[in-house]
């Protein structure tokens, strides 16, 4: 007889999935920001301020690269909690749902500790 599972895995998941989604979005907007801003200045800008088209890419790009890495993230821990696997890597998941969207990865965070029992080892 196996054990009564209840809706909080498939919560965290969705959970998790909505919040790397809008990490994923989030990230991919800043860095076509940022590469279109260096891009405007690097035909815009002549003379000894020529450098200074790297500072949007500089400026935007760290900010894109956490969001988009902490979104993948997310998204792969909430694929794993919704086939109730690997426990760990939903918790990781949900950290880095706390990265992408505040209110969403706390949730996710908070619904997978809950959830512990419910999954299995593989």
């Amino acid at each position: 007889m196996t054990a009564p599972s209840s809706s909080k895995p498939t919560l965290a998941g969705v959970f998790n999935l909505a919040s790397g989604a809008m990490g994923l979005i989030g990230g991919g907007i800043l860095l076509l920001l940022g590469l279109v801003g260096s891009g405007v200045l690097w035909q815009t800008v002549h003379g000894p301020e020529a450098p200074l088209a790297i500072v949007p890419i500089a400026f935007f790009g760290p900010m894109a690269l956490l969001l988009l890495v902490s979104g993948a993230v997310a998204v792969w821990g909430g694929m794993a909690a919704l086939h109730r696997r690997n426990w760990p890597r939903v918790v990781l998941g949900g950290i880095a749902a706390t990265i992408c969207f505040l209110p969403l990865g706390v949730v996710a965070l908070i619904v997978s500790v809950m959830a512990e029992g419910e999954f299995s080892s593989t």
